[in-house]
C-alpha cells in the first residue's frame, strides 16, 4: 500500500463553530483498544466517529459493542462488517481510518482493499504490521518523533512495552549515555493479550501469581525496542541488543517496566535525574517522580501519563530507570488519538486524560 499525501481535493469538515473535524471509522471496534479509543474520542470535540466495523456486533445496536457508553446520546452508528468500509469511504462518510486488529489482520486487510485504504486522509494503526517503516508509516512515539508525525499521514502506533521502554532511555538514548545491551523487564496487565478468549488469560489461570512467558529475544516488542533505542543513541549502536522478560500479572491494565544498562562513564543519581527532568520538562504526558519515588501503575491508570523515575548504581556505571503506563492508554488508543491531534496540528493533550484513576 502507498502513502500519499492527503489530496488536494480532499473535503473539510467543519463543524458549527469552523473548526475542523476528523471523521474517523474504527475498523476493529470490538477490541479492548478500539473500545478505549472510541471512549476517548467521544470526549474530543474535533473527532466523530463515523464508522464502527467489527464483524461480531455488525447489524446490532451500538450500546451492545459500548456498553458503559449513552449510545444514543453519543450519536454512535450502527456497526457494520469490515466489508461495508469501500462503499462508506466512496460516499464520504470518512476521512480518517484507526485499525485495531490484531497483529497482521491489518496488513492482510489493506492487500485486498489497498487501492482505497491509500486515498484516505489519514490512517492510524494500532498494531505492529507497519512499525518497521514501511509503505510510508511514520513510528508514531509523539515525544520522540513529533516533527515526522506532524507532517505524515499513514502513522504506526507503538507497542505498549516499546513505548514505556522507549520513554524509560529516551533521555539518556540521546545523550549517548547507553554504553552495552539493554535489559528490560515487565509486569503487564492481561488487557496486553488482546480481548480473544484464552486458557492462559483467563481468571483462574491467572489469578493469585504472576507469569513469565517468551523471555530473552523471542517476544514480538524485541525488534521494535531494538531499532527505536538505535534510532534514538546518538549515533552508537551499544544500546541495539535487547533482552525482554515480560510478566503477566492478575490485574486488568497496566504496565510496570525496569530497564537497566551499562553506562559509557559514570553517572551520579543526582545528574540523571535532572538530565530527565530537563528532557521531560515540556511533555504533557510524562512525569519525572522525585528521586527515591517510584512509578505505580494504578496511578496512571485511565490516563495518557507515563511516569518515570531514573537512578544510577554499581558506582553511577549502570542506568536503572522505569516506567508505568496504562498500556491500553498510552500504550494503544490514548497514543492514537495523540498522534491525530499532532497530525492535524490540534493541541496535543485535546480529549486526552493526564490524570489517573487510581479507585
Amino acid at each position: 500500500m502507498t502513502a500519499p499525501a492527503i489530496p488536494a481535493a480532499a473535503p473539510v469538515v467543519t463543524d458549527a463553530r469552523g473548526r475542523r473535524v476528523a471523521r474517523v471509522a474504527v475498523l476493529g471496534a470490538s477490541g479492548y483498544s478500539g473500545q478505549e479509543f472510541i471512549r476517548l474520542a467521544l470526549q474530543h470535540d474535533g473527532v466523530q466517529i463515523a464508522a464502527l466495523v467489527s464483524r461480531e456486533h455488525a447489524g446490532r445496536p451500538a450500546a451492545e459493542l459500548m456498553p458503559g457508553v449513552d449510545a444514543r446520546a453519543a450519536a454512535l452508528p450502527e456497526p457494520v462488517t469490515p466489508d461495508a468500509l469501500p462503499a462508506l469511504f466512496e460516499e464520504g462518510a470518512f476521512d480518517t481510518l484507526v485499525a485495531c486488529l490484531p497483529h497482521g489482520a491489518f496488513k492482510d486487510y489493506c492487500a485486498v482493499h489497498g487501492e482505497w485504504i491509500s486515498k484516505l486522509a489519514r490512517v492510524i494503526d494500532l498494531s505492529s504490521d507497519y512499525r518497521d517503516g514501511a509503505d510510508g508509516y511514520v513510528y508514531g512515539l509523539p515525544e520522540a518523533f513529533r516533527a515526522p508525525i506532524a507532517t505524515a499521514t499513514r502513522i504506526a502506533n507503538p507497542g505498549c512495552y516499546p513505548t514505556a521502554a522507549t520513554l524509560a532511555l529516551l533521555p539518556a538514548l540521546e545523550l549517548g549515555w547507553l554504553g552495552g545491551p539493554v535489559s528490560v523487564t515487565a509486569l503487564s496487565g492481561v488487557s496486553g493479550a488482546g480481548r480473544k478468549p484464552a486458557l492462559r488469560t483467563s481468571f483462574v489461570e491467572l489469578d493469585g501469581g504472576a507469569a513469565i512467558y517468551k523471555a530473552g529475544e523471542v517476544h514480538q516488542h524485541v525488534p521494535e525496542m531494538a531499532r527505536n533505542f538505535a534510532n534514538l543513541s546518538a549515533g552508537s549502536t551499544a544500546a541495539s541488543a535487547v533482552s525482554f522478560v515480560p510478566q503477566l500479572t492478575p490485574m486488568a491494565r497496566g504496565i510496570l517496566l525496569t530497564a537497566t544498562v551499562a553506562l559509557t562513564h559514570a553517572v551520579t543519581p543526582e545528574d540523571a535525574h535532572e538530565a530527565y527532568v530537563k528532557r521531560y520538562a515540556n511533555e504533557t504526558f510524562v512525569r519525572v517522580l522525585p528521586q527515591g519515588e517510584w512509578p505505580e501503575t494504578r496511578a496512571v491508570r485511565n490516563s495518557n501519563r507515563c511516569d518515570v523515575s531514573v537512578t544510577t548504581v554499581h558506582g553511577g556505571r549502570t542506568l536503572l530507570a522505569t516506567t508505568a503506563i496504562d498500556n491500553l492508554v498510552k500504550g494503544a488508543a490514548g497514543q492514537a488519538l495523540q498522534n491525530l491531534n499532532v497530525l492535524l496540528g490540534w493541541p496535543e493533550a485535546w480529549g486526552l486524560p493526564v490524570h489517573g484513576n487510581p479507585w
